[in-house]
């Protein structure tokens, strides 16, 4: 089951304090969560014991409008740290159409981000995109 946030986005990563990371507009956002069925063997054995569910995950994609020139480079360049160590980051997903009770936040913990982003299409960028993992997720709408 895909979950599709939505359109307009507030993206917010953080390392230790709120935002430290970066925080812009996305334009599309979608994560889905992933279970693995996995085969447990016993010590020193290859056999397989048991088929159990694994750790769950949630993966998602981040699409930016790209921006031509300096701006676009610094938003490909900007994504190039998060590849290079595996360390884990909070971000938050943020939508508000500005009225009470419409505003939808989903935080992910755990976050990394696997690969580095891809511009599409490569001849004429439109778009930035950056898949991201995460350890877990919650909602709050307020």
């Amino acid at each position: 089951m895909s979950v599709y946030v939505g359109k307009n986005v507030q993206v917010v990563i953080t390392k230790t304090s709120e935002g430290d990371m970066g925080s812009f507009i996305a334009q599309e956002v979608v994560f889905e969560p992933k279970q693995a069925i996995e085969g447990v063997d016993a010590l020193n054995s290859d056999e397989i014991q048991a088929w159990a569910p694994g750790l769950k995950t949630y993966e998602g994609t981040i699409r930016e409008a790209f921006k031509v020139g300096s701006d676009g480079k610094a938003m490909l360049d900007r994504a190039a740290p998060f590849q290079s160590t595996l360390e884990e980051y909070t971000m938050k997903l943020i939508w508000d159409d500005g009225q009470a009770g419409n505003k939808i936040t989903v935080t992910l913990t755990g976050v990394i981000f696997p690969e580095p982003s891809v511009a599409s299409p490569k001849n004429a960028p439109a778009y930035i995109t950056t898949r991201f993992r995460a350890k877990s997720a919650t909602v709050s709408i307020s």
